[in-house]
């Protein structure tokens, strides 16, 4: 019988489930790592409790993938994966950096290692729910705390010629990151707050966006600004009620630009007509609207170069996080290229680009054949459906964003693959026990005797 890809289930995964120890391992790792607790709490630091933890889970795995208690073979994402690892690994020995390079590597490495965690410990639904419970608590986290200090006039930091709200500490304490995440997760919120049938959890639900979307016009960050008109269109894209979806997004336009502070509206202004903000007479502009304008032509001028560097090195690249050296000793300027996408040509290649969107093709491949699958189930309020859509906006909001920031060696993606492949892999597992129960059913009214 010829096995496809929506009805094969592994042949040993049933009889070698992941144990709870790995769960519980992970939920403890993505609190450590989200909440940033090492740099939170410096005494924390020496122990490095993100890298120990990390390690031990991923010891653990690769104990029981060797001795055949764990099989993580059964999706097709994992040559994608290794596909993308190993071109980001040959571009090493090629590097304009090449301690850069190694030390990128090893930074990506760690990223997606969230990647296999998630598929080696999540077997089940109520796991799924419960590790996304505990993923959107420490995001939540990440935003509301600058929030909170935000109310007292606390937490803020000159950049860009205006004050910006930053996150608290660690890698997301950067205006633009905490936007950016904050921005990117939106779509769980939004999906979390239509499944759940408790009205005091759609009401926290809804409240977190509400903080979230403050928290967005307070970091100041044009990226941020990006995700969420990303977010919002594709929520009505996707929604069924697009006359009503499009009434309520005119009104809360209105609402968010008159509670707006008027450097977030001077922000969004900037992005809204980059070309006039690029050829604008510099001379009549205020010091403050100069920095801004500066900020939008830097962005400019760095896309161009990464262009040029791709151009100068179109198969491998540069390597890993060698932009900033390359842009350095050549023109003076040590930044990054602010777009992922000429950030994966410039540093690696067309062979690491093509990786790279090959990878984020599977993931949808994935939630395709996922929501074709649950689709057979009927259930309009099924926590799985809700989950795909979340992940597919996220995805989606997350390519968007990307434009304006360097993401390619992220965790976002590496969260996005497990979570695709732990929803199909679940559904098909259903799927599977649905279609036993029916062919048990069939049986035994096959051995019923006939009733005169």
């Amino acid at each position: 019988m010829t096995q496809t890809l929506e009805t094969n289930l592994p042949r040993k995964y049933s009889q070698v489930q992941s144990s709870n120890l790995l769960f519980y391992g992970l939920l403890i790792y993505t609190v450590i790592f989200y909440s940033q607790l090492g740099s939170r709490f410096p005494t924390l630091a020496p122990f490095r409790p993100e890298f120990t933890i990390g390690t031990l889970l991923l010891i653990a795995i690769f104990f029981k993938i060797f001795n055949n208690e764990l099989d993580i073979r059964q999706n097709g994402i994992n040559g994608a994966a290794i596909f993308f690892l190993v071109s980001a690994l040959i571009t090493i020995p090629f590097a304009f950096v090449k301690s850069r390079a190694l030390f990128s590597f090893l930074s990506l490495l760690k990223f997606c290692s969230i990647y296999l965690m998630i598929i080696s410990a999540i077997d089940s639904e109520n796991k799924l729910k419960t590790f996304m419970y505990v993923y959107l608590a420490s995001i939540s986290l990440l935003f509301v705390q600058p929030f909170l200090l935000s109310l007292q006039g606390k937490g803020f930091i000159q950049a860009a010629g205006v004050m910006r709200l930053q996150g608290i500490t660690g890698y997301f304490a950067h205006p633009n990151q905490l936007g950016g995440i904050t921005a990117a997760n939106l779509p769980y919120f939004y999906y979390f707050m239509r499944y759940e049938k408790s009205r005091a959890a759609k009401v926290i639900f809804f409240l977190l966006i509400i903080v979230g979307l403050r928290v967005i016009m307070l970091t100041q960050s044009r990226t941020a600004f990006v995700g969420v008109f990303s977010f919002a269109f594709l929520v009505w894209l996707f929604g069924k009620r697009k006359l009503l979806g499009l009434a309520i997004g005119l009104v809360s336009c209105i609402v968010l630009w008159h509670v707006a502070p008027e450097q977030t509206k001077y922000r969004f202004r900037s992005l809204a007509s980059t070309t006039y903000v690029l050829s604008v007479d510099r001379s009549e502009l205020t010091e403050e609207e100069l920095q801004q304008v500066s900020s939008m032509a830097s962005r400019w001028t760095l896309i161009k170069r990464g262009l040029i560097a791709f151009s100068e090195n179109p198969f491998l690249g540069l390597g890993l996080n060698c932009f900033p050296s390359f842009n350095g000793q050549r023109w003076g300027l040590w930044f990054p290229p602010h777009n992922t996408y000429v950030q994966a040509l410039a540093e690696m290649g067309l062979v690491g680009f093509t990786a790279f969107c090959f990878f984020i093709f599977t993931i949808f491949r994935n939630l395709k054949v996922a929501g074709r699958l649950v689709e057979r189930t009927g259930v309009p309020d099924n926590f799985l459906r809700s989950m795909i859509s979340a992940v597919i906006v996220y995805l989606l909001t997350r390519l968007a964003v990307s434009l304006f920031g360097q993401d390619l060696y992220g965790n976002y993606w590496w969260v996005a693959a497990g979570l695709s492949v732990v929803i199909l892999r679940i559904i098909k597992m259903d799927s599977q026990n649905q279609s036993d129960k029916n062919m048990k059913s069939a049986e035994v009214i096959a051995l019923c005797p006939l009733s005169s």
